[in-house]
């Protein structure tokens, strides 16, 4: 009997007599064959594996997976290598915001490579009178992004986050937050903002009132800001004239994002496609619009002031429109320093890149994140991204007035309820 006692060691127990060790598993032999390293030249037998990583990167594997696939900085970076001219004629579905989602770069025309692995992706798309052989090539291209690494790249099962390149339209917070900080940016710029067309503003259905809703909300949320920090939240510029422009531009998804190499140029980027405009060839807001007429009563703030506000109608202190007009009536003689009659106006909505969904349809709702299933949609309306945008400030001005009216209600039918009883009282008394 002492012989199967002798052999049940054995079971647990490798070749040459040496003892497993319970740490190695399948997902660790993967973390060190994707830094290159042999499970034989580790001396995987009787180590920790996991130490084994760390000591020959520095850092766990397992923590570089998260960095590269959920950092907002990186993802963008990529986009940006992006260009018009190495990105030519590529439908939707392959859009940089597509590709730099699952890892590539743009390094030449039509010519893709992995961040990570390294690897390489010819997507050139032949002319073809066939749709149908065009509409298979760009499936297959689609495909590629993912099936085009190398084996053991993560990001085919590790891509971004889909949030960074859609516009958070279900998350209204977030969305009028990130409106504050473009608008506060923005302002940094003071005159050197492009003067915006009326006929621009028309056409995007961009009325006083809507413009004037925004300033409001705007003014609230940076009280709300100052009331949270216990500091005042100040702007780049007191001028009425800027927050107009600002708030538009703000809107449809420009900010100011000063680098080393643009510093003190006036350049502002879209949020999505990084596309970088800058704005001393068109028509910018001149000095000559500080001289308004005072019947317009300006003020300090983004909005009218808030002691001349106690209804909380909402007004400006002069038509956004007038104001626009004001900066076209100023001309300069040809060939002065102040000359603009070469330069055009800027259209915050068609200087974005065609795929950007600051300017392609979105839907007002995004599905259940739970399922996923595009039934359960609240709206099937579909608008460019800007107006959906716009529709879910509005409905946060609206709810923040509607909160507003809430107390005020409160406090009037508390008004009563005291004067009431007060009258009961007296009659007691009596």
């Amino acid at each position: 009997m002492a012989a199967p006692s002798a052999a049940a060691p054995e079971s647990e127990e490798g070749p040459g007599g040496k003892a497993k060790s319970p740490a190695v598993t399948p997902q660790k032999i993967r973390e060190l064959i994707d830094e290159g390293i042999a499970p034989e030249e580790a001396g995987l037998e009787g180590k920790d594996t996991s130490a084994l990583s760390e000591s020959t990167n520095g850092s766990s594997q397992t923590d570089a997976f998260p960095f590269e696939t959920t950092s907002k900085e990186a993802f963008f970076s990529r986009v940006e290598t992006f260009t018009s001219l190495k990105w030519a004629g590529k439908p939707h579905e392959l859009s940089p915001l597509i590709c730099a989602k699952y890892g590539w770069t743009n390094i030449e025309s039509d010519m893709l490579k992995c961040s990570s692995c390294q690897a390489f992706l010819c997507a050139s798309l032949q002319l073809a009178f066939d749709f149908n052989k065009y509409k298979e090539r760009c499936a297959e291209l689609k495909k590629a992004l993912c099936t085009a690494h190398e084996k053991f790249c993560f990001w085919p099962d590790s891509p971004c986050p889909d949030r960074f390149a859609v516009l958070l339209v279900g998350e209204p917070i977030a969305l009028v937050s990130d409106f504050l900080d473009r608008f506060q940016s923005l302002c940094q710029l003071e005159l050197q903002l492009p003067s915006l067309k009326p006929e621009d503003l028309k056409n995007m259905s961009l009325t006083e009132d809507k413009i004037s809703l925004l300033l409001h909300l705007i003014e609230e949320e940076l009280e709300c800001k100052t009331e949270e920090e216990k500091t005042p939240v100040k702007l780049g510029s007191d001028l009425f004239q800027v927050h107009v422009p600002a708030c538009i531009l703000a809107l449809c998804g420009w900010a100011y994002s000063p680098t080393s190499v643009s510093m003190h140029l006036p350049v502002i980027t879209c949020s999505r496609c990084m596309r970088k405009v800058g704005l001393w060839g068109f028509h910018q807001i001149e000095s000559s619009m500080l001289e308004l007429d005072s019947s317009f009563g300006l003020g300090s703030t983004p909005t009218m002031p808030t002691e001349a506000r106690s209804d909380r109608t909402p007004l400006v202190p002069t038509s956004p429109h007038r104001m626009i007009t004001r900066s076209q009536d100023t001309t300069f003689p040809p060939g002065s320093e102040q000359d603009t009659s070469t330069r055009s106006f800027f259209d915050p909505s068609s200087q974005h890149r065609d795929w950007c969904p600051w300017v392609n349809p979105v839907q007002e709702k995004a599905a259940s994140e739970d399922t996923g299933d595009q039934s359960e949609l609240t709206s099937v309306k579909v608008e460019p991204g800007w107006r959906v945008v716009l529709n879910v400030l509005l409905a946060a001005r609206k709810s923040n007035r509607a909160a507003d009216a809430e107390l005020v209600s409160l406090s009037v039918k508390s008004c009563k309820v005291f004067r009431i009883f007060r009258q009961w009282e007296a009659m007691c008394s009596s």
